[in-house]
Protein backbone atom coordinates (compact mmCIF):
# COMPACT_ATOMS: atom_id res chain seq x y z
CA UNK A 1 0.00 0.00 0.00
CA UNK A 2 1.65 3.53 -1.25
CA UNK A 3 0.09 4.98 1.59
CA UNK A 4 2.42 4.15 4.44
CA UNK A 5 5.56 4.17 1.77
CA UNK A 6 7.19 6.80 3.72
CA UNK A 7 6.01 6.23 7.02
CA UNK A 8 7.44 4.88 10.05
CA UNK A 9 6.41 4.23 13.49
CA UNK A 10 8.62 4.40 16.31
CA UNK A 11 8.99 3.00 19.89
CA UNK A 12 11.54 2.21 22.40
CA UNK A 13 11.18 -1.85 21.76
CA UNK A 14 10.23 -1.53 17.90
CA UNK A 15 10.40 0.44 14.72
CA UNK A 16 7.66 -0.55 11.62
CA UNK A 17 9.03 0.50 8.48
CA UNK A 18 7.04 -0.08 4.69
CA UNK A 19 8.36 -3.72 3.14
CA UNK A 20 10.86 -1.81 0.68
CA UNK A 21 12.98 -3.93 -1.85
CA UNK A 22 16.15 -4.11 0.92
CA UNK A 23 13.81 -6.62 3.14
CA UNK A 24 13.04 -9.41 0.37
CA UNK A 25 16.30 -11.16 0.81
CA UNK A 26 16.39 -11.61 4.66
CA UNK A 27 11.71 -12.04 4.15
CA UNK A 28 12.78 -14.82 1.30
CA UNK A 29 15.23 -17.06 3.99
CA UNK A 30 12.80 -16.63 6.35
CA UNK A 31 10.17 -18.42 4.43
CA UNK A 32 12.69 -21.19 3.97
CA UNK A 33 11.62 -22.61 7.46
CA UNK A 34 8.89 -25.45 7.48
CA UNK A 35 8.06 -24.03 10.67
CA UNK A 36 6.89 -20.61 9.42
CA UNK A 37 5.46 -22.06 6.24
CA UNK A 38 3.03 -23.99 8.81
CA UNK A 39 2.46 -20.83 11.26
CA UNK A 40 1.91 -18.78 8.15
CA UNK A 41 0.03 -21.29 5.72
CA UNK A 42 2.36 -19.80 2.99
CA UNK A 43 4.22 -21.54 -0.32
CA UNK A 44 7.85 -21.42 -0.55
CA UNK A 45 8.22 -19.23 -3.13
CA UNK A 46 12.13 -18.24 -5.44
CA UNK A 47 13.93 -15.02 -4.53
CA UNK A 48 12.22 -13.66 -8.13
CA UNK A 49 9.01 -14.67 -6.68
CA UNK A 50 9.34 -12.81 -3.66
CA UNK A 51 10.45 -9.32 -5.26
CA UNK A 52 7.83 -10.00 -7.70
CA UNK A 53 5.11 -10.25 -4.63
CA UNK A 54 7.04 -7.06 -2.53
CA UNK A 55 6.80 -4.79 -5.55
CA UNK A 56 2.75 -6.02 -6.02
CA UNK A 57 2.12 -5.53 -1.93
CA UNK A 58 3.56 -1.89 -2.47
CA UNK A 59 1.02 -1.12 -5.10
CA UNK A 60 -2.19 -3.03 -3.61
CA UNK A 61 -4.70 -1.02 -1.81
CA UNK A 62 -6.25 -3.76 -0.04
CA UNK A 63 -2.97 -5.08 2.08
CA UNK A 64 -0.98 -2.45 4.52
CA UNK A 65 2.63 -3.98 5.60
CA UNK A 66 5.10 -2.68 7.74
CA UNK A 67 8.48 -4.63 8.62
CA UNK A 68 9.63 -4.96 12.08
CA UNK A 69 12.96 -3.79 13.26
CA UNK A 70 14.60 -4.22 16.45
CA UNK A 71 15.22 -0.93 18.07
CA UNK A 72 18.87 -1.74 18.85
CA UNK A 73 21.85 -1.18 16.46
CA UNK A 74 22.41 -5.14 14.84
CA UNK A 75 25.38 -7.12 15.98
CA UNK A 76 26.29 -7.10 12.33
CA UNK A 77 26.47 -3.12 12.28
CA UNK A 78 28.25 -0.56 13.46
CA UNK A 79 27.13 0.14 17.01
CA UNK A 80 28.37 3.89 16.45
CA UNK A 81 25.06 4.93 14.39
CA UNK A 82 22.13 6.71 16.31
CA UNK A 83 18.93 7.75 15.64
CA UNK A 84 18.64 11.16 12.97
CA UNK A 85 19.31 14.95 13.72
CA UNK A 86 16.46 15.17 11.14
CA UNK A 87 13.32 13.60 11.68
CA UNK A 88 12.49 12.95 8.35
CA UNK A 89 16.20 11.14 7.89
CA UNK A 90 15.91 7.09 7.24
CA UNK A 91 19.48 6.43 6.81
CA UNK A 92 19.47 5.19 10.74
CA UNK A 93 17.59 2.12 10.15
CA UNK A 94 19.45 0.32 7.81
CA UNK A 95 21.50 -1.00 11.18
CA UNK A 96 18.42 -2.49 12.99
CA UNK A 97 17.87 -5.89 13.08
CA UNK A 98 14.61 -7.22 10.65
CA UNK A 99 12.72 -9.44 13.08
CA UNK A 100 9.51 -9.56 11.41
CA UNK A 101 6.36 -8.20 9.94
CA UNK A 102 2.75 -7.13 10.56
CA UNK A 103 -0.01 -7.17 8.05
CA UNK A 104 -3.77 -5.75 7.42
CA UNK A 105 -5.57 -7.68 4.70
CA UNK A 106 -8.89 -5.56 3.56
CA UNK A 107 -11.53 -7.29 2.67
CA UNK A 108 -14.31 -5.32 0.64
CA UNK A 109 -15.12 -1.82 1.44
CA UNK A 110 -15.28 0.14 4.12
CA UNK A 111 -18.64 1.27 4.21
CA UNK A 112 -19.67 -2.05 3.71
CA UNK A 113 -21.59 -4.13 6.52
CA UNK A 114 -19.12 -7.06 5.77
CA UNK A 115 -15.99 -5.14 5.78
CA UNK A 116 -13.15 -6.40 7.83
CA UNK A 117 -9.67 -6.35 8.38
CA UNK A 118 -7.95 -9.10 8.66
CA UNK A 119 -4.47 -9.10 11.30
CA UNK A 120 -1.41 -11.12 10.51
CA UNK A 121 2.03 -10.95 12.78
CA UNK A 122 4.96 -12.79 12.53
CA UNK A 123 8.38 -12.87 15.24
CA UNK A 124 10.42 -14.76 12.39
CA UNK A 125 13.19 -14.26 14.52
CA UNK A 126 13.60 -17.33 17.52
CA UNK A 127 16.01 -14.86 19.42
CA UNK A 128 13.23 -12.45 19.69
CA UNK A 129 9.91 -13.92 20.63
CA UNK A 130 8.71 -14.45 24.16
CA UNK A 131 9.78 -11.09 24.94
CA UNK A 132 6.30 -9.13 24.51
CA UNK A 133 7.08 -7.82 21.11
CA UNK A 134 4.44 -8.59 19.21
CA UNK A 135 1.89 -7.92 21.68
CA UNK A 136 3.91 -4.15 21.53
CA UNK A 137 3.79 -4.49 17.67
CA UNK A 138 -0.45 -4.69 17.61
CA UNK A 139 -0.75 -2.21 19.45
CA UNK A 140 1.50 0.19 17.82
CA UNK A 141 -0.52 -1.05 14.32
CA UNK A 142 -3.71 -1.45 15.44
CA UNK A 143 -3.59 2.14 17.05
CA UNK A 144 -2.32 3.73 13.72
CA UNK A 145 -4.77 1.85 11.33
CA UNK A 146 -7.62 2.27 13.72
CA UNK A 147 -7.30 6.15 14.22
CA UNK A 148 -7.20 9.16 12.24
CA UNK A 149 -3.46 10.35 13.90
CA UNK A 150 -2.03 9.46 10.16
CA UNK A 151 -4.05 11.77 8.55
CA UNK A 152 -2.30 14.54 10.25
CA UNK A 153 0.85 13.51 8.77
CA UNK A 154 1.46 15.93 4.98
CA UNK A 155 -1.26 14.87 2.51
CA UNK A 156 0.62 12.22 -0.29
CA UNK A 157 0.39 13.17 -3.89
CA UNK A 158 -3.23 12.55 -5.35
CA UNK A 159 -2.48 9.78 -7.18
CA UNK A 160 -1.61 7.77 -3.84
CA UNK A 161 -4.66 5.63 -1.89
CA UNK A 162 -5.07 7.33 1.62
CA UNK A 163 -5.93 4.72 3.98
CA UNK A 164 -9.50 5.97 6.14
CA UNK A 165 -8.89 4.62 10.35
CA UNK A 166 -10.17 1.01 10.47
CA UNK A 167 -13.25 0.80 12.40
CA UNK A 168 -11.97 -1.67 15.75
CA UNK A 169 -15.58 -3.64 15.18
CA UNK A 170 -13.97 -4.58 11.35
CA UNK A 171 -10.88 -6.30 12.89
CA UNK A 172 -10.58 -9.94 12.47
CA UNK A 173 -7.66 -12.77 13.01
CA UNK A 174 -7.90 -16.43 11.80
CA UNK A 175 -5.26 -18.51 14.02
CA UNK A 176 -4.35 -22.15 14.03
CA UNK A 177 -6.31 -23.68 16.89
CA UNK A 178 -3.26 -25.63 18.11
CA UNK A 179 -1.12 -22.14 18.38
CA UNK A 180 -2.39 -21.22 21.77
CA UNK A 181 0.34 -18.34 22.20
CA UNK A 182 -1.40 -16.32 19.41
CA UNK A 183 -4.43 -16.98 20.87
CA UNK A 184 -3.60 -15.85 24.22
CA UNK A 185 -1.91 -12.81 22.31
CA UNK A 186 -4.82 -11.10 20.87
CA UNK A 187 -7.40 -12.14 23.60
CA UNK A 188 -5.04 -9.45 25.70
CA UNK A 189 -5.65 -7.46 22.95
CA UNK A 190 -9.82 -7.29 23.43
CA UNK A 191 -9.89 -10.16 20.76
CA UNK A 192 -12.28 -13.33 21.24
CA UNK A 193 -13.32 -16.49 20.16
CA UNK A 194 -16.50 -16.17 17.09
CA UNK A 195 -15.84 -18.79 15.35
CA UNK A 196 -14.65 -22.63 14.79
CA UNK A 197 -13.73 -23.96 11.89
CA UNK A 198 -12.71 -27.63 12.42
CA UNK A 199 -11.76 -28.54 8.79
CA UNK A 200 -9.18 -25.56 8.51
CA UNK A 201 -8.26 -26.60 11.79
CA UNK A 202 -8.77 -22.78 12.67
CA UNK A 203 -9.87 -20.01 15.17
CA UNK A 204 -11.53 -16.59 14.50
CA UNK A 205 -11.34 -14.34 16.82
CA UNK A 206 -13.07 -10.40 16.60
CA UNK A 207 -12.31 -7.32 18.50
CA UNK A 208 -15.09 -6.83 20.99
CA UNK A 209 -16.27 -3.46 22.20
CA UNK A 210 -15.07 -3.35 25.66
CA UNK A 211 -18.39 -1.44 27.06
CA UNK A 212 -19.80 -5.25 26.48
CA UNK A 213 -17.54 -6.02 28.85
CA UNK A 214 -14.84 -7.37 26.62
CA UNK A 215 -12.01 -5.94 25.78
CA UNK A 216 -8.75 -4.03 27.04
CA UNK A 217 -7.68 -0.37 27.95
CA UNK A 218 -6.28 1.73 25.29
CA UNK A 219 -3.39 0.45 22.41
CA UNK A 220 -0.42 1.61 23.08
CA UNK A 221 0.56 4.37 20.29
CA UNK A 222 3.97 4.95 18.54
CA UNK A 223 5.30 8.01 17.38
CA UNK A 224 4.55 8.75 13.35
CA UNK A 225 6.59 9.98 11.35
CA UNK A 226 6.87 10.78 7.72
CA UNK A 227 10.92 9.89 6.48
CA UNK A 228 12.81 10.42 3.29
CA UNK A 229 13.27 6.72 1.28
CA UNK A 230 15.32 6.42 -1.43
CA UNK A 231 13.41 5.58 -4.37
CA UNK A 232 12.28 2.38 -5.53
CA UNK A 233 11.94 0.43 -8.92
Amino acid sequence: MRCNQNTIIVDSQVVLVPYRREHVAKYHEWMTSPELQELTASEPLTLEQEYEMQRKWREDEDKLTFVILANEPSTSQSSSTSEPTSATEASWLKDLPMIGDVNLFLKGDPTDEDFEAEVEIMIAEPAYRRRGLAHTVLQLFLSYATSACHHALPAPPSHVHTLPPIPRTALVARIGMHNAPSIALFAKLGFVETKRVEVFEEVEMRWRDPEAGIGMREWKRGEVREVRFSEED
